[in-house]
């Protein structure tokens, strides 16, 4: 036997594995990140579950590079979500609804949003319809 050819199939064959054990670590980050209770871990899951499968993306050659550009962006949306608002104080509107907390009630409030209970209960009623 040929080897270069032994040397390539076994380098086929590792890199197949990297590859399902990446894919495991990203399913498993995606469940650790939906079962946190601490946003700080969600957000690391999250992260986390991004990079493994863009590494995945590469070895399996779906891309050739990654344009820093996009990993500049979802650097900034993760930055955006990640770091809590505290200026709950100050929310007297629904944030979907724009209604005023005087015609709506009390008000659920969040890092810099609010939901009235009509938009929560909305929300709630599509969550519940839409199968994952």
């Amino acid at each position: 036997m040929d080897q270069d050819f032994r040397k390539k199939t076994f380098r086929g064959a590792k890199i197949e594995d990297i590859i399902l054990e990446l894919e495991k670590l990203s399913s498993l980050c995606e469940e650790k990140s939906k079962s946190s209770d601490h946003l700080e871990r969600q957000r690391f899951y999250e992260g986390m579950a991004v990079a493994y499968t863009t590494i995945v993306v590469k070895l399996k050659g779906d891309f050739d590079y990654i344009e820093p550009k996009v990993i500049d962006q979802l650097y900034e949306s993760i930055e955006k979500t990640s770091i809590p608002n505290n200026n709950t104080q100050h929310v007297d509107a629904c944030s979907f609804c724009h209604r005023s907390k005087s015609e709506v009630g009390k008000l659920a409030l969040g890092p810099g949003v609010s939901i009235c209970h009509e938009c929560l209960a909305f929300g709630s009623e599509v969550i519940n319809s839409t199968e994952f």
